[in-house]
């Protein structure tokens, strides 16, 4: 009972923390047709001290370990980008989407963030039955404005 306590306290810290730190960017484009946009809460974390080119984006706090819709919208963005890569976790349509290994071409760097540009190739089954099933046009831009 104390672990799923202390568990329960320490989320609703994090996620008064988020809450407190409020919504300083968004994340807005279009996935496989559909158009996104929606705030997000900017982190930009110091390593030895130093701001570095690198970030994490929510639209919904507080984790950075898989993209849940937690306000209900329908839309969820999680987002980290080291400079030269960005991975992305996105619940959309009902659906979960993960997207990650991006090539530095796909990317193009703006004052507040960046912008990806690419192709993603959908899937069905699994294992051997594993099949293409066609291809998602992504253009996301995520703006977090550097302080």
């Amino acid at each position: 009972m104390r672990l799923r306590l202390s568990a329960l306290v320490a989320t609703l810290l994090l996620a008064g923390t988020a809450q407190a730190a409020g919504y300083n960017g968004r994340v807005h484009g279009s996935f496989a047709g559909q158009a996104i946009d929606v705030p997000v809460v900017c982190e930009s974390p110091r390593l030895a001290g130093q701001k570095g080119n690198w970030f994490y984006a929510q639209s919904d706090p507080p984790t950075h370990e898989y993209a849940q819709d937690r306000n209900g919208d329908g839309v969820a963005v999680t987002v980290s980008f080291s400079g030269q890569e960005a991975m992305f976790m996105l619940f959309l349509g009902g659906q979960d989407h993960n997207f990650g290994n991006t090539r530095r071409e796909q990317i193009t760097l703006t004052d507040s963030g960046f912008v990806l540009t690419m192709t993603a190739s959908r899937y069905e089954g699994r294992g051997t039955k594993r099949r293409k099933v066609g291809e998602d046009e992504i253009r996301l831009a995520v703006d977090c404005p550097r302080r």
